[in-house]
């Protein structure tokens, strides 16, 4: 369910009434033995999203806001980025003179609280903000962000002194679109990050359901808006290459978009997880030009061979063989698509344990972190109503090490028994510490900053990349850890989800394993790099040597 452009809509003729809005979720009161607890207000963030209506009336409302990870003054501690929407003429129904609330910038201090910062940062945004994605866009080693927006998306540029400046004009992607989704990635291999933007419908308040009066009508109701790709020229503008890309695919909805190597020949392809249209995966022949064979690779449907609203693909190598797989959240049943052939997937969400545990859920923010670092990729899952603002239970999913998954919710705690209308979810390590946390965003409420207190004992290992013939971001380096009888495989990636991108640094488990034997590094400009007998319990930053 998602969203629209301003261009395309149309007021409501009836007057607004006040917005009395609701309370934000109190803080949730961790026990003793919970693995993870709610320190959002602990952690000085007071963000709430402006929801601007009384109920979820229109396919717009359902949506929510997400969040964006990011280092953005490079001290080590990643930063948070919290997208807000505001009034919208001929979608909510907040009364005249109610002003926007800002995007807010929330910096680390490193130790474990956070200050808000958006002011003198300059990155208060505008508009009906959706998702945001960071990379460093100009090879400056300062990380850049990119909001996808209803209305005018915006790239604002690090300055490297704490500030950023509005250059969307200048660098032409100032896309006017249903903007829903977006992520940095070099399609071409040329050293510089190019711009994906997913595009959601064309909304029309009028429109009315046939199936179901009274009700708000469903995607299919409305024409759906295309995708488009920026490609980075070099010298701080993009052109549009969509068609020459082979990216151009009208007639879907887009609502989130995905980058990683799917055949592991070192380029970055994309799948697109779109609302009651089949997926989309994008094969990239290395040049920056694609090929769609979602169908052939079993990952446009799921596993009854229907094509519900999918929010979300998350991506790991969930059962061990060194490929990447891919869970999809959905509106109905989701899927794990297992990499079990080159180039092919089977849906195993019923054989995983995961069909049985999700099916009463609309699931929406779905990420993979390995949660206890035994080495094997956990999920959180972010549930939440699409018709209503009552809330539902987050899911806290174990990996057994053989993509078999069982409900650990309940030693997760207090907050997975709090009912939230959750959207948005992040994988990160906001406290440095090796365990993986995660930020949840919610509509018309709070966010929600999950710390682990996983303590048993296992080991980890984080990798902060640098590229120089690469992208500065490293964004595409193919990882092989071993540490003993355990082969770990991973990516180093934009890593977007539904509306939110999560820490950008690898992260891997390793189990009670005290020495990593051997790291490679397979960087997108096609040199190996290797680095043996290395520590455990770090932050590693590997520099791509020349």
């Amino acid at each position: 369910m998602a969203v629209a452009a301003c261009a395309f809509l149309t007021a409501l003729h009836a007057a607004p009434a006040p917005i009395t809005p609701r309370p934000p979720t109190p803080p949730i009161i961790a026990q003793p033995s919970d693995l993870f607890e709610d320190v959002t207000q602990r952690a000085g963030i007071d963000f709430v999203h402006q929801f601007a209506h009384q109920r979820i009336a229109n396919i717009l409302l359902s949506n929510g806001a997400g969040a964006v990870v990011f280092d953005y003054d490079n001290d080590g501690f990643v930063d948070l980025y919290l997208l807000n929407w505001g009034p919208l003429q001929g979608v909510t129904v907040q009364a005249a003179g109610v002003t926007r609330e800002p995007n807010r910038l929330y910096r680390n201090r490193g130790d474990g609280t956070f200050e808000d910062v958006t002011g003198p940062a300059g990155l208060a945004g505008s508009g009906y903000a959706s998702a945001a994605t960071a990379g460093d866009y100009d090879n400056d080693g300062h990380t850049d962000l990119y909001i996808a927006n209803i209305g005018r998306n915006l790239l604002y540029r690090n300055r490297g002194d704490g500030t950023f400046e509005d250059v969307t004009a200048g660098a032409g992607v100032g896309h006017e679109g249903a903007g829903i989704s977006a992520v940095f990635f070099d399609a071409d291999n040329d050293g510089r990050l190019d711009l994906y933007v997913v595009n959601y419908l064309t909304y029309i308040p009028t429109n009315e359901s046939e199936q179901n009066p009274g009700a708000y009508p469903g995607p299919l109701a409305y024409a759906g808006q295309a995708n488009v790709l920026y490609r980075n020229r070099g010298d701080g503008t993009f052109e549009d290459v969509t068609h020459a890309a082979g990216l151009s695919a009208p007639g879907h909805r887009g609502m989130s978009v995905s980058a990683f190597d799917a055949d592991r020949d070192g380029d970055v392809d994309l799948y697109v997880s779109n609302d009651d249209t089949p997926n989309q995966l994008f094969l990239n022949d290395g040049r920056g030009h694609f090929a769609e064979v979602a169908t052939e690779a079993g990952v446009a449907f799921n596993s009854i061979g229907e094509a519900p609203g999918s929010m979300n693909a998350a991506v790991a190598d969930a059962d061990g063989d060194g490929s990447p797989d891919l869970f999809v959240t959905r509106f109905g049943y989701g899927s794990l698509y297992l990499n079990t052939r080159p180039g092919s997937y089977d849906d195993r969400i019923w054989a995983s344990g995961l069909g049985r545990i999700t099916q009463r859920y609309v699931g929406w923010g779905g990420e993979f972190l390995d949660y206890d670092n035994d080495g094997d990729a956990d999920l959180a899952v972010a549930n939440g109503s699409a018709f209503v603002l009552d809330g539902t239970e987050t899911l806290l999913l174990e990996n057994q090490g053989d993509a078999k998954f069982v409900d650990a919710s309940a030693r997760g705690g207090a907050f997975f028994r709090t009912p939230v209308n959750g959207r948005g979810n992040a994988a990160l390590d906001y406290d440095n510490d090796g365990r993986m946390d995660f930020l949840l965003t919610a509509l018309a409420d709070r966010p929600f900053l999950l710390r682990n207190r996983v303590a048993n004992g296992n080991h980890w290992l984080t990798l902060h990349l640098e590229g120089t013939r690469s992208n500065r971001s490293g964004y595409g380096a193919l990882l092989t850890l071993v540490a003993g009888d355990l082969t770990l495989h991973s990516e180093a990636r934009c890593p977007t989800g539904f509306l939110t991108q999560s820490d950008a640094r690898p992260h891997f488990g390793l189990g009670a394993r005290t020495k990593i034997d051997r790291l490679e590094i397979r960087w997108p400009s096609g040199r190996t790099q290797v680095l043996t007998d290395l520590a455990v319990d770090q932050i590693l930053k590997i520099k791509e040597t020349p």
